[in-house]
């Protein structure tokens, strides 16, 4: 008798009535603007059109002016006529890969979120998460201050990965609408770069903008997880231009360099401990929305890293290829299937990895996604074969 109830079925089962105890209430920034999450989310959390141009005006819809719209006390939170005030709870009831045992991560992360405008032409976003893999530590995964003198000319002081001040859809983990990351943003290759990746967190001294339809950004950050910036000599670069609101190119550059004096050389066995390492990414991207519905985003990177011992450099490329659609209704999105292939090199070319992932979302709310997603991947050399199917929820309030 002791088998009645998996443990499968009681964490499903808690989870889901919990879930809909909170299914009327959307996120923060859609009901201050009385809008549904698809006027600015191509697919959530990817952003469309508005949604871009709503970053890249601090917050603010174009043509509003802060202290229009009166804080609304009913069906959300006190402060939001001042700054809107989100949660998030990301659950993975299953999660298994051929290489390891099922994991049942009924709650896998938790994220608080305040943005929006601050006073006119300043504004701030600050992200707090804690996480299964790091025993629900609290810790402020993103910070940025932003002045906007307007939409072609913004100043941003951030903590915060590399391409957090871009827009678009490209580089940025947290606007991915995939369970499994992307190499070309998840990998180190060389190590260089702090033996770190695009995703991961550096200090950032940013001007960017917006003008006609074509957009620039241009950083000066220190290495990746170098949380002080200290030696800080690296230039990101983005550049992109909408042809339409259908079509999007764009491409970056990235050029820094991991010293003996920075984060990455203070110990024995610290990427940067022998000697001072140079490193550069570059990448073209696109980004094609046809059939309505059907939006497809490719990158094509190479990356160059020093050596360990500073002597000589390596080169491995990356890309990745996804496309997915969205199934709407009354214009919500309700299901969105997804497939993406990514391809990448290691240790100068000389292996290459190759992942296909396919998924679907079910937008049970507009706050509220259901996730089923499944990986496999060819590896070679050290990075041997392997897939994963993934369930997972998540729900922002």
């Amino acid at each position: 008798m002791k088998n009645l109830v998996s443990p499968y079925g009681v964490a499903t089962g808690f989870l889901l009535l919990m879930l809909s105890a909170s299914s009327q209430a959307i996120p923060a920034f859609a009901q201050r603007e009385n809008l549904n999450c698809n006027s600015c989310h191509s697919a959530v959390p990817a952003l469309n059109g508005i949604g871009r141009n709503y970053k890249l005006q601090g917050y603010e819809m174009p043509g509003q002016q802060r202290g229009r719209r009166p804080a609304r006390l009913g069906n959300t939170n006190v402060l939001e006529g001042i700054l809107p005030i989100s949660a998030g709870i990301v659950a993975g009831p299953f999660d298994k890969k051929d290489s390891g045992e099922t994991k049942v991560r009924a709650i896998h992360e938790v994220e608080l979120m305040v943005a929006g405008q601050i006073a006119q032409g300043f504004s701030g976003f600050i992200e707090l998460e804690a996480e299964d893999e790091e025993d629900f530590n609290v810790e402020a995964s993103i910070i940025q201050g932003t002045f906007s003198l307007n939409s072609a000319l913004n100043f941003q002081v951030s903590r915060a990965p590399s391409f957090y001040f871009d827009p678009y859809n490209s580089y940025t983990n947290s606007r991915r609408i995939t369970i499994n990351r992307t190499p070309v943003i998840d990998q180190g290759f060389g190590g260089a770069d702090n033996d770190s990746s695009l995703r991961r967190l550096r200090q950032n001294l940013t001007v960017f903008g917006k003008a006609n339809n074509f957009f620039y950004g241009l950083s000066f950050s220190g290495v990746a997880n170098d949380n002080e910036g200290e030696d800080a000599s690296t230039i990101i670069s983005r550049l992109a231009y909408e042809f339409n609101t259908n079509l999007i190119l764009g491409g970056m550059y990235i050029n820094g360099s991991c010293s003996m004096q920075s984060g990455g050389g203070k110990s024995l066995g610290d990427p940067c401990f022998l000697a001072d390492r140079d490193y550069s990414r570059a990448a073209v991207d696109l980004e094609c929305t046809t059939l309505n519905n059907l939006i497809i985003n490719a990158v094509y990177m190479q990356a160059k890293d020093d050596l360990i011992s500073g002597i000589g450099e390596e080169s491995n490329n990356s890309f990745y290829l996804q496309g997915f659609y969205n199934i709407q209704r009354e214009g919500r999105t309700l299901v969105t299937p997804i497939a993406r292939y990514d391809s990448y090199e290691i240790s100068n070319g000389l292996y290459q990895i190759d992942t296909i992932t396919l998924g679907v979302s079910h937008y049970i709310r507009q706050n509220i996604n259901l996730r089923g997603e499944f990986s496999d991947t060819s590896g070679e050399g050290p990075i041997a074969d392997d897939n994963r199917f993934t369930i997972q929820v998540e729900a922002f309030f």
